[in-house]
């Protein structure tokens, strides 16, 4: 199951894809790239505004509104040679919704698969190696280092706290254990009248 079997298209769409020099079934970002290359040859900004070139570009717009609902959709499904060995059912997000996929054992890179139920999507095979850190071991200087670099930092911080702590005590003292004015003027009154 290499290549997905094309569903018969209506003639409208199969014409759609042969304005574009298309065979019929490709998928919507070949269609697109075809699309791009033939619309700049009618497009008025470079070719004039010929009528029969107005035309061709109406035309082409109407194919490509056709072929934006017919024309499958692709995306790349990357699998680890594990899973591609094994190949069975696996969970596919197309676009708004999830969809299943049902993938033959030994699946290669490049094989299409069609989701059940969603003839519109087409899911190509990418078998890839997962990633290996490949950094180095860290070595005892450079343990030495950051363990350094660590121990600076928590020292800054911890003096940062305490000079921070000693601002706010100072303050509570400063509020509360200073008299106000009138406080001191009542005990002055109070030790004179003593």
């Amino acid at each position: 199951m290499s290549q997905p079997e094309t569903p018969d298209l209506p003639e409208a769409v199969l014409a759609a894809y042969r304005l574009f020099g298309l065979e019929g079934g490709e998928d919507l970002n070949t269609v697109k790239a075809a699309f791009r290359e033939r619309i700049k040859a009618v497009h008025p900004d470079t070719g004039g505004s010929d009528p029969e070139a107005v035309k061709k570009l109406q035309l082409m717009m109407k194919a490509y509104e056709v072929l934006q609902m017919y024309a499958p959709r692709e995306l790349e499904l990357v699998l680890t040679p594990e899973e591609a060995r094994k190949g069975g059912l696996r969970t596919v997000q197309l676009e708004d919704k999830a969809a299943m996929v049902r993938l033959t054992p030994f699946a290669k890179s490049g094989m299409i698969f069609v989701p059940v139920g969603e003839t519109r999507w087409r899911l190509r095979v990418l078998v890839r190696e997962p990633i290996v850190d490949g950094g180095q071991e860290e070595g005892p200087e450079e343990r030495a280092r950051r363990e350094e670099k660590a121990r600076q930092l928590a020292e800054l911080e911890a003096r940062r706290r305490a000079e921070e702590d000693a601002g706010l005590l100072k303050a509570f003292c400063d509020a509360f254990t200073k008299s106000p004015p009138g406080a001191a003027l009542t005990k002055w009154l109070r030790k004179g009248a003593a």
